[in-house]
């Protein structure tokens, strides 16, 4: 009589997936027991009817095969006498067990009950940082054995080893963990709770590599936090550079000189340097041969992690200086917060299992930083219940626990800490002299400054939640609110906002929020979606913003829109500055086409310019070369990314297949050839792992009439539109073009459809700056391809 627990990991492969009048047409089983494969079976079965087509590509299954292959009545006793006193495992339980309990009562038999385990769910909640949990994505993450998916057994094998390395992850936890974690397991799929249980006595009680607080079990914090000594800087750049095994660029080097002169001068430096020349080493490395500490903000929390990964461990190898991260608070998880949640145990089915993934998620995250945790099944609202917001104290059960407070000891400690724009701006508002403290700013990427210093500037209010105030019934004069609110409603909805009647309204109908939004001076007010609002007519006076001690640097591949014109510190409020440009030279890696034959956008409807631009992807792809799309509309990407997807194309496209960082992973890897990608995907993701790639541009990027800082930059500009968009939409795709060209080795097409960049007027002004950076080309679509064929092939 056995006493060990024994699975059978089960996989059935069917005639359609998808239709309740499905048939088995092949049985693969693995048996476990006492962590190991200790058997298997595997049948085909005859269906008796064709398969379609894909289901036979699918499979590698023919008619042929199936014919020659047993009805399911004549191995259904052997299946039965397999399965027999074990619990049924599958990924995806109810699909396998539900066949096959059907297939048991069509030939007549009963189909024994038994308790079910389904490892989709087990993998949620053991591998909190997967962003797919198919069984092939889990074979490739976990090395599973598994060549022939889709073939039964194989499948069924695969998902015996998942479960023995599942077994293997709960036997490592602490046993108040998995303790903890049972309080919750009710909302698991079935009997899986089951398989938690029997690993209870196979875990330790303490581990010394985790600290147990409440049953939150967390990785000890491993790494000092105290000052580092001396670092191992020479008092040359390009010694410096050949320590880290690289090679002095002449630019570079220029800017290093620069950097080191400038720290003699109070003033703030701008420093307009070309892309691709190593700049960050450039402005680093002279700052910490001065022994300055630094604070480097960049444009998105991309590029911080970015530098983080690339730059810090060489930084910490070579010269031992400490890099270290900081973003806002609510990026961090809160276990205080999380604790409090945990003493509830219904919240709901993926709630609850989103619990489980952050009790495992804790004991192997060293960060806290909630971005690291898997988006599957989960919502905005369950990360808001767990962040942080920055208030802790020594009384608070997890505070020597608390992820938040260690990335600010690490900060303080460090001599370069990244932030990026965002938290910068919001730092600088609030705190700037304890954050500045004794540190030098070096701001890259700074044109991308406003935009997010005019969302910090905007205040806005919710329609909604101001007219849901409005309490007609128990009003002195019903009719007249009732009146009142109509009008409102009405001149809400309007195209042409007319701002004195609504405040007039809102005020009369006592809406303290909306009449204060409406009240701001010298303001912009407009309306988008369900919400109100608000922003000064000026710009955000960033220079007001830095403490008078601090020296600040700010670079950018374009800080001047025009020889002549007013160029960017002016826009950001500084009188009293000093200015370098450093030239560019043109790309011999790189090359751009400006299309002659395509439509004209202007007169193409959305859906007919998005039919040519998916041909002309479609017609690029026979180049067998990775394809980056920018789009400037999500419109015209859903319409494209449609099409191409029922063309039969596997492609990525942003905010359909994930988030940019998710897609810029799948796409390095290979999963698909093609990426559809929108506004961050032009200025902050850098595809550096292709060596050969196509870049395309389906329209040019110029801001819309209606953007809010268009009408601020219109009020400075005698001709907005020449002076102000087309400057910046070159500056847009020069970032572009800065995106597939991070190596002197990588080479890389760009091809811009919009044939306005063939024109004549602005377009000639376009093309004269864009070709400072790459050779640009006027030409058709078919010899353009013919030319992309001798560059890159």
């Amino acid at each position: 009589m056995r006493n060990m627990t024994r699975y059978a990991v089960v996989d059935l492969e069917a005639t359609d997936a998808h239709s309740s009048e499905n048939k088995i047409i092949q049985i693969g089983i693995a048996l476990v027991e006492d962590g190991a494969i200790i058997g298997t079976y595997a049948t085909d079965v005859n269906p008796h009817e064709l398969l379609m087509p894909r289901i036979s590509e699918l499979t590698g299954l023919s008619d042929e095969r199936l014919s020659l292959a047993p009805d399911f009545s004549k191995v259904a006793s052997k299946v039965r006498k397999v399965l027999e006193d074990c619990i049924f495992v599958a990924h995806n339980a109810k699909f396998d067990y539900g066949l096959l309990e059907k297939s048991f009562l069509n030939i007549g038999l009963e189909f024994p009950p038994m308790p079910r385990i389904d490892t989709v769910d087990l993998a949620r909640v053991f591998y909190p940082t997967f962003e797919k949990y198919g069984l092939e994505s889990l074979s490739e993450k976990l090395n599973l054995s598994h060549e022939h998916p889709h073939a039964a057994l194989s499948d069924a094998y695969a998902t015996a080893e998942l479960l023995l390395k599942i077994e293997i992850k709960i036997q490592k936890l602490p046993r108040a963990s998995l303790e903890e974690l049972l309080r919750h397991s009710d909302n698991l799929l079935y009997e899986s709770k089951l398989f938690l249980q029997e690993q209870l006595p196979k875990t330790a009680l303490h581990s010394d590599e985790i600290m147990l607080v409440h049953n939150i079990a967390t990785k000890k914090f491993t790494d000092k936090t105290s000052v580092s000594a001396d670092n191992n800087l020479s008092a040359s750049f390009a010694e410096n550079i050949s320590k880290l095994e690289l090679s002095v660029r002449e630019k570079q080097a220029k800017l290093a000189k620069i950097m080191e002169a400038e720290l003699a001068f109070p003033q703030a430096t701008f420093i307009e340097a070309p892309t691709g020349m190593g700049k960050t080493y450039g402005y680093l490395l002279p700052l910490l041969m001065a022994d300055k500490k630094v604070v480097i903000s960049t444009a998105t929390k991309v590029l911080q992690s970015q530098l983080l990964r690339d730059v810090g461990p060489k930084l910490e190898h070579t010269f031992g200086i400490k890099m270290s991260k900081i973003i806002g608070t609510r990026n961090y998880i809160s276990l205080d917060k999380f604790s409090k949640l945990l003493l509830n145990n219904t919240d709901g089915k993926n709630f609850e299992i989103f619990k489980m993934k952050v009790l495992v998620w804790l004991t192997e995250t060293t960060t806290g930083e909630l971005d690291e945790l898997s988006k599957v099944m989960t919502n905005a609202e369950y990360f808001a219940a767990i962040s942080h917001d920055g208030s802790i104290n020594t009384k608070q059960f997890h505070y020597e626990q608390d992820f938040w407070l260690r990335a600010q000891e690490k900060a303080k400690v460090s001599q370069v800490e990244v932030v990026n724009h965002a938290y910068l701006v919001e730092r600088l508002a609030d705190y700037p002299e304890n954050f500045l403290e004794h540190r030098i700013l070096v701001v890259d990427e700074a044109q991308q400054l406003f935009p997010i210093m005019e969302n910090a500037g905007q205040q806005s209010v919710k329609i909604t939640d101001e007219l849901v105030k409005i309490d007609i019934e128990n009003s002195e004069n019903p009719q007249l609110i009732k009146r009142l609110e109509e009008s409102l409603v009405f001149q809400l909805n309007k195209k042409e906002l007319n701002l004195e009647k609504i405040k007039i309204d809102a005020e009369e109908l006592k809406l303290s929020a909306l009449t204060e939004i409406l009240s701001v001076p010298n303001s912009i007010i407009w309306r988008k979606n369900d919400k109100i609002f608000a922003s000064k007519q000026d710009f955000y006076n960033f220079s007001k913003l830095i403490p008078k001690e601090t020296k600040l640097f700010m670079l950018g591949a374009t800080l001047s829109l025009s020889k002549d014109k007013p160029s960017f510190p002016d826009l950001l409020g500084f009188d009293d500055y000093r200015f370098f440009k450093i030239d560019g030279e043109q790309a011999k890696n790189q090359e751009l086409f400006a299309l002659i034959d395509g439509p004209n956008v202007k007169n193409t409807s959305v859906v007919d310019y998005s039919n040519y631009t998916a041909d002309v992807i479609a017609e690029l792809a026979t180049l067998n070369l990775p394809i980056i799309v920018l789009f400037t509309s999500k419109i015209s990407l859903t319409f494209v990314a449609e099409k191409l997807s029922a063309d039969g194309f596997n492609i990525l496209a942003q905010e359909i297949n994930g988030t940019p960082a998710q897609l810029k992973k799948k796409f390095d890897k290979g999963e698909s050839k093609i990426l559809l990608g929108l506004g961050s995907f032009w200025e902050g993701v850098d595809f550096d792992k292709q060596n050969r790639s196509l870049l395309v541009i389906p329209r040019l990027p110029f801001a819309t009439p209606d953007d809010i800082l268009t009408k601020k930059y219109a009020a400075k500009f005698e001709n907005p539109f020449y002076d102000f968009n087309v400057p910046m939409a070159t500056l847009k795709l020069r970032q572009a073009l800065g995106r597939v060209n991070r190596r002197k080795n990588q080479y890389s097409s760009i091809i811009v459809l919009d044939k306005r960049l063939s024109g004549k007027s602005y377009a000639k002004k376009m093309r004269k700056n864009l070709s400072e950076a790459l050779p640009v080309k006027k030409l058709g679509l078919h010899d353009a391809i013919s030319e992309i064929r001798k560059f890159l092939i």
